[in-house]
């Protein structure tokens, strides 16, 4: 009786080769994954959002807002009027400031543009 196990041959080499390029394929975008996840800054803001601020293409932007990070709410102002003069989304503005009131907001009122951005204004 012949040994089996001398004589075994794969039953399909399609298996043989697919098997490696699907592992290749499936690394590849782990990686992809981890190192877009991975891409985010630290204090929360997007790139997006510093793009904005330093991009002069905006018309009507107040760039001593954007520069102090924060804007001091006028006459008539809301988020939509505010994103409008600042280049920052109005999505953005209300994750900056979840407790105001985005057509509620007083004259005088503080909106963040960046972090922590009214801070200055306080202890300034």
């Amino acid at each position: 009786m012949p040994d089996s196990s001398d004589e075994r041959k794969p039953t399909s080499w399609t298996a043989r080769v697919l098997a490696p390029v699907l592992l290749i394929v499936v690394a590849a975008a782990i990686v992809l994954i981890v190192s877009g996840s991975l891409s985010g800054n630290d204090d929360g803001s997007s790139s997006e959002d510093h793009k904005r601020s330093s991009n002069s293409n905006c018309p009507g932007a107040s760039e001593e807002a954007i520069k102090n990070g924060y804007y001091v709410v006028e006459e008539g102002d809301n988020f939509t009027t505010i994103a409008e003069k600042t280049c920052i989304s109005e999505q953005r503005l209300q994750e900056l400031n979840p407790n105001l009131d985005p057509f509620g907001l007083q004259v005088q009122n503080c909106v963040d543009l960046v972090p922590d951005g009214c801070k200055k204004l306080a202890s300034g």
